[in-house]
């Protein structure tokens, strides 16, 4: 009588294991929350994406008040373009600078 009481348990742990396994498994694969996405150029300075503490609306020079939201978007996008090749200048000086050339020479 024990032993059934123990196989009986056995087998209810194994399907509660299983069990788990499966849901578990299934919440691998469900779909993800969606984030809601704002537009940036419906929002003010302050609300865009970047903004952070202290200064949450730091424009010294106004410019986010010159033209529409279009030309705010414009503005930001050239600020990321021209970070970029400013980064990439920076990691080519520094390249340069650690002793690596290209071979040859680069006047002929």
């Amino acid at each position: 009588s024990g032993f059934i009481a123990k196989r009986k348990y056995q087998v209810n742990m194994k399907s509660v294991a299983v069990l788990l396994a499966l849901v578990g498994s299934a919440a691998a694969f469900a779909p993800a929350p969606v984030a809601r996405t704002s537009n940036a150029l419906s929002m003010g300075l302050e609300g865009m994406p970047g903004a952070t503490a202290p200064w949450k609306g730091f424009d010294p020079l106004g410019l986010a008040t010159l033209g529409s939201d279009s030309t705010l978007a414009w503005f930001r996008a050239a600020e990321l373009k021209h970070s970029r090749v400013a980064m990439l200048a920076t990691t080519g000086y520094l390249v340069q600078g650690a002793g690596i050339h290209f071979p040859g020479m680069l006047s002929s």
